[in-house]
């Protein structure tokens, strides 16, 4: 009895030391956080994880997937820094990876990329987890009612490792991430606020020679 409680403790120490399997997931993560501005700009990685946990053990070889998100709030930035990632080679070389983003309709972006290289060198590039991309977006004054929060969704997601088959077993079929809008006039009111104090402080710094230089009258303390 003793033998058997001594070989389950192992056992369960042996699990606990053991990486966890992650799920196959796609998510869209913006830098700087969830929160945008009109006039600003929003950076959006989307990232690939589970690669090679979780059973999969493969490498990525090709993608595709729509994003949505609205037209009257976000207008893409077709060049940088928009990019693809490294992860299925270098964009632009002919002999490394293809990739293609094309605006399909208003709030609807069409990405996909397809890497030339055989697997083991994308093995040998790509981990567990990596970055797909980073889509730029310039936010725009929407008109009102301006909403408290927009989602960006992605769309009919395909993925196809090096050999063309396809990856299936998507935890999450739909990725999407919310974000805050701040409001128009919040931001025109901190504007003005900024703007009077710096003509504030314009003022006492010219109005401070003009008390230096005054001549001084009989009496006067």
């Amino acid at each position: 009895m003793k033998k058997i409680c001594c070989a389950a403790m192992l056992w369960l120490l042996t699990l606990a030391w053991l990486p966890s399997a992650r799920a196959l997931s796609i998510t869209l993560d913006p830098r700087g956080g969830f929160q945008v501005a009109p006039g600003g700009t929003l950076l959006l990685d989307v990232n690939i994880d589970g690669l090679r946990s979780g059973g999969l053990n493969t490498e990525l070889g090709a993608f595709q997937f729509d994003l949505l998100f609205d037209p009257t709030l976000f207008q893409f930035v077709a060049g940088l820094p928009s990019a693809f990632g490294p992860g299925l080679g270098a964009v632009g070389d002919p002999s490394s990876a293809l990739g293609f983003v094309d605006l399909v309709a208003p709030g609807q972006l069409h990405l996909a990329e397809v890497s030339l290289l055989d697997g083991a060198s994308l093995r040998a590039m790509q981990g567990d987890s990596f970055l797909l991309g980073t889509l730029a977006f310039n936010v725009t004054m929407p008109p009102p009612p301006v909403p408290a929060n927009t989602i960006i969704v992605a769309d009919d997601i395909l993925l196809g490792d090096a050999a063309g088959d396809r990856i299936v077993g998507l935890a999450n079929v739909n990725p999407q991430v919310i974000l805050q809008v701040d409001e128009p006039g919040t931001l025109a009111a901190l504007a003005l606020g900024l703007a009077a104090m710096a003509c504030l402080r314009r003022r006492g710094q010219v109005a401070a020679p003009r008390r230096a230089m005054a001549p001084c009258r009989p009496g006067a303390v």
